[in-house]
């Protein structure tokens, strides 16, 4: 009897080693995600402007900001299906809200472009902006995340 139990308690251990260890990788993983999400999100914010602005004057250029909006759109929902440690469950809720929000405001704005409504201040005075620095103020705790 004491054999079963020393051979199980020895079976046990490294099994409980691996779940720690896979625990470890997915924060690291979710971690690296987030953290290039958010500096995707960075990108953006530096780039927006300056393609709305260009987009008031040049078709092409509009064709460009809506293809640069799609890609925010699809980079958002890709981020949300990220799987998420548990202890990081709080933080991944709150990008993933700014995500619902930034997508609704992407898809007011892209209407107005087909409406043929879109100014460069339109983007500038929308919510869009507000948002993608909401998601980079994040960074700081998603960091600490990975310490």
């Amino acid at each position: 009897m004491k054999k079963i139990i020393l051979a199980l308690t020895l079976f046990a251990v490294p099994l409980a080693g691996c779940s720690a260890v896979e625990e470890v990788g997915r924060s690291v993983n979710y971690t690296s995600d987030a953290v290039a999400y958010i500096n995707d999100a960075s990108q953006w914010a530096q780039e927006l402007p300056q393609m709305a602005q260009d987009a008031a004057t040049d078709p092409q250029a509009q064709e460009q900001l809506k293809q640069e909006l799609d890609q925010v759109q699809q980079r958002a929902s890709e981020f949300a299906q990220t799987e998420v440690p548990e202890f990081a469950q709080d933080i991944h809720q709150q990008l993933t809200g700014y995500n619902e929000t930034l997508n609704t405001q992407i898809d007011d704005i892209q209407q107005r472009i087909e409406a043929g409504e879109f100014t460069p201040e339109m983007l500038q005075n929308s919510q869009v902006m507000q948002t993608i620095q909401d998601i980079r103020g994040l960074m700081d705790q998603v960091q600490q995340l990975g310490q």
